[in-house]
């Protein structure tokens, strides 16, 4: 069996980031109109989910070094897979109760940390569900993405919007001699990117951040300075009813299907990308949320901050990890008009300063996670304060995938939070349709479906609009 591997900076840093109100751990759920068994999903994660070694390994923390990826001996994979029943009526809101509390529960670190649940009444119809639980440390979101289309029946005839996806995982690809070659498991090293990929951008390339020449490297280094100034210096977020003290209960919500052609529609009639309308329609949900509360609204906006790929997904392999950063985006809820709210996220958000804010979040949770706890958390003390919730964006397949012979009806995730922040958003597209996963700690939004209810009525608003 391989040696042990030391944790990267980052992912060590992600590891240590959870706590008992605030967990960093992934939750994605996919969905079959014609039921999967236990052994063929067994057998699917046998196959392909144990090629990459992260899921056969525990963190030890127990030596003087640095915390490695250790082998479990005579790892079992069915004490990892789980097959249950739910309750009736087995409806929508038992399920989102589920999720709520697989959500608010940390994986054992003496295990590997990762877990899957088969779900039987999963919801209103016939079908079942797939729930997977993941630790950041594993890898971020990108890297998960290429982990789970390595899962399905044909990963080769998978189409992604813009290709940001590189090809899916071929066996060969685990042999020993190809992690040898490509320099080992665990290097952490990151330029700066030349190509920051949002996980906001619907699949669009950022702008270039990299030096052209001496000039440019110069231009970029001041920047880069005046844009970590920035960041340390920016006034704390404002006090809502969104903000406030987390507990250990968190709760999970999605909205209903919603057609992108739709929002592409509402796109091209403001001059907008897709993207441009989702985080729109997202701040116009924030507003109507804290004015139905009675929050003050008028000329105020809310920050978010923003996962950036700092990796470019071609170089993505098996070794998956964390090579992202994050930027602070400002939400206007204090304006009503969509046109107006775009225009200042673009003013706002610009590719190159957004790519250095996340390229210096990922230097200081590298540097972070190999110094000692009381060293992170003062680190970490900088950026407290800073925004609402983490907002992020992720286009998936255009057309239906199939797993282990069925057809993923849907698929859905919820991001983590950290530090002080208790809402997360993930957007997914899948097979012609965005939905919103929306997790929140249960002091700050017990129902989710408050907000997922006012962003459909944002996108039937400006739907209503154009026709």
């Amino acid at each position: 069996m391989p040696g042990s591997d030391p944790l990267s900076g980052a992912d060590n840093a992600w590891r240590r980031l959870g706590t008992v109100d605030n967990l960093t751990t992934i939750t994605g759920v996919l969905w079959f109109e014609d039921p999967i068994t236990y052994e063929e999903l067994r057998d699917r994660l046998e196959e392909r989910l144990l090629r990459f070694d992260r899921f056969k390994q525990c963190v030890d923390t127990s030596g003087f070094g640095r915390a490695r990826w250790e082998f479990i001996d005579e790892f079992d994979i069915e004490t990892h897979i789980y097959h249950l029943s739910l309750p009736e009526p087995g409806d929508t809101a038992t399920f989102k109760q589920f999720v709520s509390s697989l959500m608010s529960r940390p994986l054992d670190e003496c295990r590997p940390l990762w877990e899957a649940y088969l779900i039987e009444n999963a919801g209103d119809g016939d079908g079942n569900a797939v729930a997977f639980r993941i630790n950041h440390s594993i890898g971020d979101g990108f890297a998960l993405l290429y982990v789970l289309f390595g899962l399905v029946d044909s990963p080769e005839e998978i189409e992604m919007p813009m290709g940001i996806v590189p090809n899916p995982p071929s066996a060969d690809a685990f042999r020993d001699e190809a992690t040898e070659a490509d320099g080992g498991i665990g290097t952490e090293a990151v330029d700066p990117p030349a190509e920051a990929e949002s996980a906001v951008s619907a699949g669009e390339r950022g702008t270039s951040v990299g030096p052209d020449g001496p000039l440019d490297a110069a231009r970029l280094a001041g920047k880069a300075v005046k844009t970590g100034w920035d960041m340390l210096t920016q006034e704390d977020e404002i006090e809502t009813s969104l903000r406030g003290d987390l507990g250990t209960v968190k709760r999970a919500g999605w909205t209903d299907e919603i057609d992108l052609a739709t929002v592409k529609e509402i796109g091209a009639v403001h001059d907008a990308t897709v993207n441009d309308v989702l985080l729109g329609a997202l701040a116009g949900a924030f507003r109507r949320v804290l004015q139905a509360r009675g929050d003050p609204i008028e000329g105020r906006e809310l920050r978010v901050s923003v996962p950036i790929n700092l990796r470019p997904m071609e170089q993505r392999d098996g070794t998956l990890g964390n090579y992202f950063g994050l930027a602070f985006v400002p939400l206007p809820i204090g304006e009503a008009d969509l046109d107006e709210r775009i225009r200042i996220i673009h003013e706002r958000m610009d590719a190159e300063t957004a790519g250095l804010e996340a390229f210096l979040m990922y230097l200081t949770l590298t540097f972070g996670g190999h110094t000692p706890d009381f060293v992170l958390d003062r680190l970490l003390e900088q950026f407290e304060d800073q925004a609402t919730g983490v907002v992020t964006n992720v286009p998936g397949p255009m057309e239906c995938v199939e797993f282990a012979g069925h057809e993923v009806s849907d698929i859905m995730f919820w991001v983590p939070q950290a530090n002080d922040q208790g809402i997360g958003i993930s957007i997914f597209s899948y097979d012609g349709s965005v939905r919103l996963g929306i997790a929140g700690d249960s002091n700050l939004l017990a129902d989710p479906d408050e907000l997922s209810e006012a962003f459909r009525a944002e996108i039937d608003a400006e739907s209503a609009d154009i026709e």
